[in-house]
């Protein structure tokens, strides 16, 4: 018994890619960017422009396109099935790598609080936070895309005053004197910045996926991806241009929290607590986001018959939620690198896997892009440079990550054919019977 989904318009949508984007990256890659120096920002602008290129590429497949799904369905539709299956498979999969990193950040910050936490209590704050999150998501799309909104109106504006107060604190020397520090050559410098702030843009397309649930979903998904994308990027240039200009290099690269750290020399005292609250709200914020598109993303592959039909049960409120429990119970393995690293070396490994995964994605959806656009004869010569332009971000941003997050990648793909066999002989036998 299929029953009435929950629907939400543009602002809701709207928050949902901005709350999406801004999350744990924006508190913690300040420090991560700092060993490059200030041309950490070049990075910033530079993974902006591509991002932005990226949602324009995404507004004008979605405004064709108003299923549930998002980028799976567009590669489905420009190379078949296969090529669908294993975007889907990837994009889906990505979700599991990234949503403990949110989990893992939040409690880092709660750790600051509280004067330190045992790596146990770490553990189990963790798993706390995951379940108590799923739970909510299965109460339906309505009530998770209001508190969506709420939760991002309320981290987004003070990450925009303080860098507005705060460009009357820079000190330009700070910004001339450290513009590469890293050793490398300012290119290498500047590939290797621009694909860590990418990490920060890992779902600007989140606003595709649920379409199928979305008033009014040719004009609402293609303006609320471009908005939401645009202000993060707003906020994270902002932000780095005081941060380094505010905060030197050398005590970035000790910080733990950087707008923190950039409170206190703007305004004295002690900003730790605040600021932490601010980044507790923001990594739960985004996990919520996460987990809104993990049901939706197998759902849409199944009601086209890429995934198990399973996939399309849904809750009272209209929410798939075994794609939601799935996940979740498979993002839990990756909570036991609390246990045994640092906070900072799982965030940099999760952004090299999740970003040069998305990339892979991205890559093969601006291609569906110009192939749809030749295909269907509506290309132009605006719709083809923006097409070639994305396509050109893409692949610099593939060839600065490392052989080694590419293979790890593909092996993540690869993982995938099992159910990819059983779905076909299941589709096959179901068409000779």
């Amino acid at each position: 018994m299929r029953h009435t989904q929950d629907k939400i318009g543009l602002w809701p949508l709207t928050s949902l890619v901005t709350g999406n984007l801004v999350g744990s990256g924006v508190y913690l890659l300040p420090a991560t960017l700092a060993i490059y120096g200030t041309i950490s920002i070049l990075g910033w602008v530079a993974a902006s422009v591509g991002a932005i290129l990226l949602s324009l590429v995404f507004a004008k497949l979605s405004a064709h396109q108003t299923k549930t799904g998002g980028p799976y369905l567009y590669a489905q539709k420009a190379f078949g099935d296969t090529v669908g299956y294993y975007v889907c498979w990837g994009y889906w999969v990505l979700t599991w790598i990234s949503n403990p990193a949110l989990a893992i950040g939040a409690v880092g910050y709660i750790s600051t609080i509280s004067g330190g936490l045992s790596p146990m209590v770490h553990f189990w704050l963790e798993i706390l936070i995951v379940v108590g999150l799923t739970t909510f998501n299965l109460l339906g799309l309505k009530i998770t895309g209001r508190a969506e909104l709420f939760i991002t109106t309320l981290k987004v504006v003070p990450l925009l005053v303080l860098p507005l107060i705060g460009l009357y604190f820079i000190d330009t020397s700070t910004l001339a004197h450290h513009v590469n520090i890293s050793g490398k050559p300012f290119s290498m410098a500047l590939n290797a910045a621009t694909m860590a702030a990418m990490w920060s843009f890992v779902g600007l397309e989140t606003g595709t996926v649920p379409a199928g649930q979305v008033y009014n979903a040719s004009r609402n998904v293609p303006l609320a991806t471009v908005l939401g994308t645009v202000i993060a990027a707003v906020v994270y240039i902002m932000g780095a241009v005081v941060i380094m200009g505010v905060v030197s290099p050398q005590d970035l690269l000790q910080s733990k929290a950087p707008y923190a750290d950039t409170a206190q020399h703007i305004f004295g005292g002690t900003w730790g607590v605040p600021v932490a609250l601010a980044a507790i709200l923001s990594c739960l914020g985004t996990l919520n986001g996460f987990l809104i598109i993990v049901g939706r993303i197998p759902f849409g592959a199944a009601e086209d018959g890429l995934f198990p039909q399973f996939f399309m049960k849904t809750t009272c409120h209209g929410t798939p939620y075994w794609g939601i429990l799935i996940s979740s119970l498979c993002s839990l393995p990756f909570l036991f690198m609390s246990l045994q690293s640092t906070l900072m070396e799982q965030f940099n490994f999760v952004i090299e896997v999740a970003v040069t995964l998305i990339l892979l994605v991205y890559t093969v959806c601006v291609l569906a892009y110009l192939k749809l656009l030749r295909r269907d004869g509506k290309s132009t010569f605006l719709k083809a440079i923006l097409g070639l332009s994305a396509l050109a971000f893409t692949s610099w941003s593939l060839w600065a990550a490392s052989f080694k997050m590419v293979g790890l990648s593909l092996i993540i793909l690869l993982l995938g054919i099992p159910m990819r066999l059983w779905m076909t002989r299941t589709k096959t036998d179901r068409i000779q019977a």
